[in-house]
């Protein structure tokens, strides 16, 4: 066996939370960091207070714990490049340089890429002046779909049900900057009626290796109502997929992708996030991300056999075409524990009681996102604080496994969707 490797990982999320614990597991880790982490986190991995904007003091942090892998979780750190600096300088990085990352930092550069290389998707429009993106709206049928062009943490995507509710986002987004410099320009798109899937695929430099989907709620609240969110739950797999629509995907969506890149000179290394809506089950492609989801990543990795370690290495020295993914094919759940009030405004501190209990509970996982840590209790910190996930035979005994955690986590001060799976028909 190969010597033990430190790691670092980057990100504080609930994601974060599942790759260091699926790292943890891996006979080939030996210590293992994570910047800046959470409560959670800190129970497996050593966590460090360290500004992600200074490149510098993460390469410092690299050479004196003598990292030789960097896992990026977050789509930030990968759009300023975090990833290229790492690597010229001789720390091994799992995650996309910034050229290819646009493919998420700018809808704009993925909506072309996808014209481009013939990749289904909604047809689009962009649009950097107000007075013209209103005067499209006037011609334009409804619902629409109104996407600013930049990183928005997930929120800036907006369907617009009628023409009022169009020129309200256009206003928040071009003349009020809601989204600040990533509303400069904005992207209005063709709703298409459909279910969503996120698909997820390892690239390197050779070959790509398709790893496995969840169907993710945005949503706030139940049936899908209220504003969007990072992520409510998720789950996988799901009854509307099957072997045919997996290889429309396969051929239609991710193979075009890397032949798109290699035509295009773009070095990817790292996993591609396909979202995905489907229509008359045809897949259409409405956007990139260029990370793991997130709470997909907490779902999926729940049944991954193989090493994820490995996986990350390989992708890395462009030897995934040695990997071969398997999995445990079981059914997983994951249900997110948010804050009162999220997305809107809500209160940090509230105490998280019950936890050691919920934890004892068979096929249970519980990643932490928000919450930290004060005289060993844990606290919430942020506006999803925790995904629990549960793995069963089925669907609908996972669902029973996670809403009994959440029952016995009790959180007053929380909120959680309680129709996660149901729409596995």
């Amino acid at each position: 066996m190969k010597k033990k490797l430190n790691i670092l990982v980057i990100g504080s999320g609930a994601r974060e939370h599942s790759i260091c614990w699926s790292l943890r597991k891996s006979k080939k880790t030996d210590k293992l960091f994570c910047i800046p982490g959470n409560a959670g986190i800190s129970e497996i991995a050593l966590c460090e207070e360290i500004n992600l904007n200074n490149k510098k003091d993460i390469l410092n942090f690299c050479k004196k714990k003598k990292i030789e892998l960097v896992v990026i979780g977050p789509e930030e750190y990968l759009a300023k490049g975090l990833s290229d600096f790492l690597i010229k300088n001789k720390i091994n990085t799992f995650g996309p340089n910034k050229k290819a990352s646009r493919l998420e930092s700018s809808k704009s550069f993925a909506k072309k890429f996808l014209i481009k290389h013939k990749i289904p998707t909604p047809r689009y429009k962009e649009f950097k002046s107000l007075i013209r993106a209103k005067n499209f709206l006037k011609k334009s049928k409804f619902p629409i779909v109104i996407k600013a062009d930049g990183l928005a943490a997930g929120k800036g995507v907006i369907i617009c049900q009628n023409f009022s509710e169009g020129i309200f986002t256009l206003n928040e987004i071009l003349k009020e900057r809601k989204f600040g410099d990533a509303g400069k320009k904005v992207i209005i798109e063709e709703f298409i009626e459909g279910y969503e899937i996120s698909f997820f695929a390892f690239f390197d430099k050779k070959t790509f290796i398709p790893f496995g989907y969840a169907l993710d709620h945005k949503k706030a609240y139940e049936d899908d109502i209220g504003p969007n969110t990072g992520g409510m739950g998720c789950f996988t797999p799901s009854k509307l997929v099957n072997k045919v629509l997996e290889e429309k995907i396969y051929t239609k969506i991710i193979k075009k992708t890397f032949s798109g890149l290699k035509k295009d000179k773009i070095n990817y290394r790292g996993i591609i996030f396909f979202g995905l809506i489907i229509k008359d089950h045809k897949p259409y492609i409405i956007e990139y991300n260029v990370r793991f989801g997130d709470p997909e990543c907490q779902t999926l990795l729940r049944d991954l056999k193989t090493d994820l370690l490995d996986i990350l290495l390989a992708t890395t020295e462009d030897k995934l075409s040695e990997i071969k993914i398997l999995k445990y094919n079981m059914k997983i759940v994951c249900v997110v524990l948010a804050s009162l009030g999220y997305p809107g405004i809500y209160e940090k501190n509230k105490l998280l009681k019950n936890l050691d209990k919920a934890k004892q509970q068979k096929n249970i996982e519980i990643f932490h996102a928000g919450t930290k840590l004060i005289k060993n209790k844990f606290y919430s910190n942020g506006g999803r604080v925790l995904s629990v996930t549960a793995k069963s035979k089925t669907i609908e005994n996972a669902r029973k496994i996670a809403y009994k955690t959440l029952k016995i986590i009790n959180w007053q001060d929380g909120f959680f969707r309680k129709d996660i799976g149901i729409k596995n028909k």
